[in-house]
């Protein structure tokens, strides 16, 4: 059985769209969220370990929710507790827009460059590394709480780009999420539709890859 780690936060925890940023969050149904799509669509039996935290960036600690919302913090607890591995998908740095890190793009890509050196770090004296697969996350739109995101809409302008030429760079697969779905009515998160959308489209690449 091949066995796959989705590593990102709110979308990968499965967050609808809110209508109020003092709402408490509703998840979506474990067979409704992108990553079970995907699994559901490739046809084959799969170990799905989603690992999804709301708020979690690339790198940055957050003074505000906690320096647990660092991914680096604890990307490499997560690989190792679900070790071996066929194949792990990093999807973030949406968080890495928010107003108090002020990121660019470009910094936020350098954030996702350290994860891959993590990964490739922990596995250098093994037998091999997973193939990894870096998703793009959903543009923040203008629709976004100005209070928490600011300009955020701006700052994330070629994402895509950066992310691509990093997986590039390192040997990893790249898809774009924004090629496929974007955010409802909170401008952050993906509703059923794109959930169902950004799987569906996910199962296709990572069905190849997995044939390797």
């Amino acid at each position: 059985m091949k066995t796959i780690v989705c590593y990102g936060d709110s979308i990968t925890w499965g967050c609808l769209p809110f209508a109020s940023v003092a709402a408490p969050p509703i998840r979506l149904a474990k067979a409704q969220r992108w990553a079970h799509v995907m699994a559901r669509e490739i046809g084959q039996e799969l170990e799905i370990i989603e690992d999804g935290l709301s708020g979690r960036t690339t790198v940055f600690d957050d003074p505000i929710e906690g320096a647990h919302k660092n991914g680096s913090r604890h990307l490499p607890v997560c690989i190792e507790a679900n070790s071996p591995l066929d194949l792990l998908i990093i999807m973030l740095g949406g968080n890495d827009f928010k107003i108090h890190f002020n990121a660019t793009a470009f910094t936020s890509a350098r954030g996702m460059l350290t994860l891959i050196h993590q990964v490739k770090g922990f596995y250098a004296l093994s037998d091999g590394c997973p193939e990894i697969l870096i998703v793009t996350p959903p543009k923040i739109s203008t629709r976004a709480e100005p209070a928490f995101w600011g300009d955020a809409w701006q700052r994330c302008q070629g994402h895509a780009d950066y992310l691509g030429q990093v997986a590039e760079r390192t040997g990893c697969h790249h898809f774009d999420a924004n090629s496929v779905t974007e955010p409802g009515m909170d401008g952050t998160h993906i509703d059923a539709r794109g959930h169902e959308a950004l799987g569906k489209a996910l199962a296709t690449q990572v069905g190849q890859i997995l044939a390797l």
